[in-house]
């Protein structure tokens, strides 16, 4: 019999050592902090001679890199820039137009468009690099958010083997102070 109570007693312990498992919650809700910045993959400035420029690219530039240094754009490429503030920016652009496509389109212009704003139009009658850079009015610019800037080519050059559009070729771009 003491056999008997010895097993019974180890297995009332068994026993209350059992509970109910709690009830599952779900996690709190998410918050943003009170003081930062969100967090993104483009900052102000960009060297289109690098694969981490591709975050920077909306549309209608190349994702291939040429000469370990630049990239083609077709007719309207369009960037985009992270901006923590909006005082005192300006636009910078260095680029160049190419002689094989000035020869067939005769001179071209560059419309510069910040966030749907025209900062300027370019004029160009002459192949090179080319430098751009402008002050830009804080009103066109939105802080601690993406900022996209277009650069459209009124007259891009077309193949005529198999109609590919190249605009100009695109070197850096983004805001400095």
């Amino acid at each position: 019999m003491n056999e008997y109570r010895r097993y019974i007693v180890v297995l009332l312990c068994f026993l209350s050592g059992c509970v109910n498992i709690p009830d599952s919650y779900a996690p709190p809700i998410q918050r943003r902090p009170l003081t930062g910045t969100e967090p993104s993959d483009v900052g102000h400035f960009a060297n289109f001679g690098e694969k981490k420029a591709d975050a920077y690219i909306v549309r209608d530039v190349s994702d291939a890199i040429q000469s370990g240094a630049w990239r083609w754009t077709g007719k309207k490429p369009e960037l985009r820039f992270f901006l923590e503030s909006v005082d005192h920016l300006t636009f910078t652009m260095d680029f160049s137009i190419a002689e094989i496509t000035l020869k067939d389109t005769g001179p071209v212009a560059i419309s510069v468009m910040i966030n749907g704003n025209l900062l300027d139009t370019l004029h160009y009658d002459k192949n090179g690099e080319q430098h751009f850079k402008k002050a830009v009015p804080a009103n066109f610019l939105r802080p601690k958010a993406i900022n996209h800037v277009t650069l459209e080519v009124d007259k891009p050059w077309v193949s005529k083997t198999d109609n590919q559009v190249l605009g100009f070729i695109l070197t850096r771009a983004g805001f400095v102070q």
